[in-house]
C-alpha cells in the first residue's frame, strides 16, 4: 500500500476520532437502569403436533409426531436462545454459544462484543457481521462516533468433496463520525480490511486465492439549505491492493494496488402537492469495498421521481424513471443499458370505493463485442452484428375495493384484482421470441353478520399462462365460513374449493379440497388445534383421494410475568 496514502488516511483518522463521531444507538441493556428493572427474563414454548394421512406414497410414514420447544432467556441485554425438534424419526437442538452477542449501554456509549454488525456506507463498511469489539459514543446532540474491530472471514483449509475453497482469515477495522447542524449533517468514514497472510495455507495460490488489502476513505454530505429542498451527497475512494504480499516498491506498474472513486448526489424537493426528486450514481468499474459482501462497480445511474397527492387525497400518484449504463471504460465484453420505469395511481371517488393502477417495465439493452475483432474480420459476415438483444418485461396490475355495506351489525364488498405480465425479446430489431404473457385476476365477496360473529367469503381465481410452446390455464372457485366464540375463545373455519387447469384448452384434470379448522385457546397460555382436510384428485383419467387430519397443543410461557397496569395503583 502506497506509504503517502496511509499518511493521510492515519491523519484523517486522527483527526476524526477526536472531533467527530457516528451510529445509530441500538437496542441494549441500559447498565444506568440496573436496579430498576429485571436482571433475568425468560420466555418460551413448547409444541406438540400429531399428523395422520392415508394414502401416503412409499417411504412415507402415514402418523408423524413432532414436538418443539424455544427458550430465549435476557440477561441484562444479553440474549440467549436455544431450541429443539423432536419426531419420531429425529432430533435435533441447537444452542447460541457460537455465535454470541453482548451490547452493553451505559447513557450516550454502547459497547458490542461477540459477534455485530455496522453500516457506514454502501462504499465503505456495509453491514458486514464480524467477530470482535464495536463502540458508539454520542455524549451531545451535534457529535456521534462509532468504531469497530474484528474477524470478518475465518480462515478455512477448504474442502475438495464439498466444493469449499480455501480462503484467508480476514480482518476489519472502522470509524465513522458524524456532526450535526441546522442545515444538515457531515460524515466521515474510514474502513481498513486485510487478509492475514502469516497463515500457511496449502495450494490457495495455485487456486487463484490471493491475500488483499483495502483502505476506503469516504465523506457524505446532507444539506437542507431551504426548508422544502435537500441535498445528499457521497464521495468515497477505495485503494485496493488485489495481492497485499507485493511491497509498493515491486508494485512499481501499479498491478496490484489501485485507486477507484465512487460518488453519489441526490435532490428532492418538495411542495404542497407532492415532492420531485432526482439523483445521479457512478461508481467507477473496479470500485471494491472488504466491508461488504458484494460491491456492484461500473455503472452509472441516472434517476428521476415524482409523487403528488390531489383533490384532497382521493387522487395520489408516483411515478419513477431510471437509466443505467454499464462498461464506463469500454473494457467489458458487453455494453447494457437498463431503463426502470414505473407509475403507480390510487383513486378513491368515495370513502367505500377504491382503485389502484400500477405499470412498470424493466428495459434492457445489451450489445455484446463480436468475437473477430473489425481489425481482421476478412469478410462482410464476420461484422454482422448479431448479439444485440433487447428485452423489455412490463407489468400492468389493477385493483379495486368496494365497501356495499358497512354498518354495526352487517358488512359485505367486493374486491377485484386483475395483473398482466409479458416478456419480449427482439435481435436486431426484429422478434426473435415472444417471450411469455402471464395473466391473473381474482374476484371476491364477502358478507358478515358481526353481531354473530360470522362470515362468508366466496373467491375466484385465473390464470393463463402463454408461452411459444403452449398456454396454461387454471380456473377455481372457493367458499368457507368462519364462526368465533370470542366469550370461549372458540372458533372454527370450514372452507370448500375446486379447481382445474387447462394446456391449450384440453382439460387436464381438476381437484377438490374440502378443510375444517377448529382452536380453542385457554388461559392465553394454552392453545388447541385440530384440523381435517379431503383432497380429491381427477388428473389424466386417474383419481386419486387423500385425507388427512391434525392435532396440535401449544403452550407459551414467560418469567417474571408481566403486572397488571392497575395493580400499581393497589
Amino acid at each position: 500500500m502506497n506509504l503517502f496514502f496511509k499518511k493521510h488516511i492515519l491523519w484523517l483518522l486522527f483527526v476524526t476520532v477526536f472531533n467527530l463521531g457516528q451510529s445509530v444507538m441500538i437496542n441494549a441493556q441500559q447498565l444506568d437502569r440496573i436496579g430498576q428493572e429485571d436482571p433475568l427474563k425468560i420466555n418460551g414454548g413448547l409444541s406438540v403436533n400429531q399428523l395422520w394421512r392415508n394414502n401416503v406414497q412409499p417411504g412415507v410414514k402415514p402418523y408423524s409426531l413432532v414436538a418443539t420447544g424455544n427458550l430465549t432467556a435476557n440477561l441484562y441485554g444479553m440474549t440467549i436462545p436455544f431450541s429443539f425438534s423432536w419426531s419420531n424419526e429425529r432430533w435435533t437442538y441447537t444452542q447460541p454459544f457460537n455465535r454470541f452477542s453482548l451490547s452493553p449501554s451505559y447513557k450516550w456509549a454502547t459497547l458490542h462484543l461477540g459477534w455485530s454488525s455496522m453500516n457506514f456506507s454502501s462504499y465503505s463498511l456495509s453491514g458486514h457481521s464480524f467477530m470482535g469489539v464495536g463502540a458508539e459514543i454520542a455524549p451531545g446532540d451535534k457529535f456521534r462516533l462509532s468504531a469497530m474491530h474484528g474477524e470478518l472471514v475465518k480462515a478455512s483449509k477448504g474442502d475438495t468433496l464439498l466444493g469449499i475453497e480455501p480462503r484467508y482469515r480476514r480482518m476489519g477495522t472502522g470509524l465513522k463520525g458524524d456532526y450535526s447542524f441546522e442545515k444538515g449533517e457531515i460524515s466521515l468514514m474510514f474502513f481498513h480490511g486485510q487478509d492475514d497472510t502469516q497463515q500457511s495455507i496449502q495450494n490457495i495460490d495455485s487456486l487463484g486465492i490471493i491475500p488483499m488489502e483495502n483502505f476506503t476513505v469516504g465523506t457524505r454530505v446532507s444539506l437542507r439549505p431551504i426548508s422544502k429542498l435537500s441535498v445528499v451527497s457521497e464521495f468515497h475512494l477505495s485503494s485496493l491492493s488485489h495481492d497485499r504480499r507485493l511491497s509498493s516498491s515491486a508494485d512499481l506498474d501499479g498491478a496490484a494496488t489501485r485507486q477507484y472513486h465512487a460518488a453519489l448526489l441526490q435532490l428532492a424537493y418538495s411542495m404542497n402537492i407532492g415532492s420531485i426528486g432526482a439523483g445521479v450514481e457512478y461508481v467507477e468499474p473496479g470500485y471494491e469495498t472488504l466491508g461488504a459482501y458484494y460491491t456492484v462497480n461500473d455503472f452509472i445511474n441516472y434517476t428521476i421521481n415524482v409523487s403528488t397527492s390531489m383533490l384532497a387525497g382521493r387522487v395520489n400518484l408516483t411515478a419513477n424513471t431510471g437509466i443505467r449504463q454499464n462498461n464506463l471504460n469500454n473494457m467489458a465484453d458487453s455494453n447494457q443499458r437498463d431503463a426502470i420505469s414505473s407509475v403507480a395511481v390510487g383513486i378513491i371517488p368515495t370513502e367505500s370505493l377504491m382503485f389502484n393502477l400500477s405499470y412498470s417495465n424493466f428495459y434492457n439493452y445489451t450489445h455484446v463485442r463480436p468475437l473477430i475483432d473489425e481489425l481482421v474480420a476478412q469478410t462482410e459476415y464476420e461484422l454482422m452484428d448479431t448479439l444485440r438483444f433487447t428485452q423489455i418485461n412490463e407489468n400492468i396490475n389493477l385493483g379495486a375495493n368496494w365497501r356495499i355495506v358497512e354498518t354495526e351489525t352487517i358488512s359485505h364488498g367486493l374486491m377485484l384484482n386483475l395483473g398482466f405480465q409479458q416478456a419480449t425479446q427482439t435481435q436486431n430489431s426484429a422478434v426473435e421470441n415472444a417471450g411469455s404473457r402471464f395473466m391473473n385476476g381474482s374476484g371476491g365477496y364477502q358478507y358478515g353478520l358481526k353481531d354473530l360473529n360470522l362470515n362468508f367469503a366466496l373467491n375466484v381465481n385465473y390464470s393463463r399462462n402463454k408461452s411459444p410452446e403452449s398456454i396454461m390455464e387454471s380456473l377455481g372457485p372457493n367458499l368457507s365460513v368462519r364462526k368465533s366464540f370470542p366469550e370461549r375463545n372458540l372458533s372454527g373455519n370450514f372452507s370448500l374449493g375446486w379447481n382445474g387447469t387447462y394446456t391449450d384448452g384440453t382439460n387436464n384434470g381438476s381437484i377438490t379440497t374440502t378443510r375444517l379448522n377448529i382452536s380453542y385457546k385457554l388461559k392465553e397460555v394454552h392453545q388447541f388445534g385440530f384440523s381435517t382436510a379431503y383432497n380429491h384428485r381427477n388428473y389424466n383419467a386417474s383419481k386419486s383421494q387423500q385425507a388427512t387430519a391434525t392435532l396440535n397443543y401449544s403452550y407459551s410461557f414467560g418469567w417474571p410475568k408481566q403486572k397488571n397496569p392497575d395493580q400499581n395503583n393497589l
